[in-house]
């Protein structure tokens, strides 16, 4: 009797789970399909090297992006935790395919080593990405 009572409630919650996931419709599936019907930022530069800087010099790197996503990116703001580093992002949108620069310029205020973070937020499905930034800055 044990017995039975065990495989009723085994089938039960195996039903219950089953029914709430279907076998080929493993959540993150239906989030990635979800995804790929929007837009998605996609750059391989997730760290940026300046390099050496000589203080009172700045330096301009290109982040190359791609709207790599079936609908239009937007690049809603852009912003960096230092007020060494400027951003000039555009504010043009992005149709699928379609690929960009965010100009990245740092001016050292300090010798020595720097390490900064860059924050991109957009209107994709990877909403918001970081990007580091690092170098070190030596004397004239």
């Amino acid at each position: 009797m044990k017995n039975i009572i065990c495989v009723v409630l085994f089938l039960f919650t195996w039903s219950i789970m089953y029914a709430q996931n279907p076998v080929g419709k493993s959540s993150s599936k239906v989030s990635q399909s979800v995804q790929s019907e929007k837009a998605v930022f996609s750059t391989d530069m997730k760290v940026l090297n300046f390099g050496t800087i000589t203080m009172g010099t700045s330096k301009t790197i290109d982040l190359k992006f791609i709207n790599t996503g079936k609908k239009t990116l937007v690049i809603k703001s852009v912003y960096t935790n230092c007020g060494c580093t400027t951003i000039n992002y555009p504010e043009e949108p992005f149709a699928p395919g379609k690929s960009g620069v965010i100009k990245v310029t740092y001016t050292p205020t300090d010798e020595g080593p720097f390490n900064k973070t860059i924050t991109i937020n957009t209107n994709a499905a990877n909403a918001t990405e970081s990007i580091k930034i690092e170098g070190i800055t030596v004397e004239k």
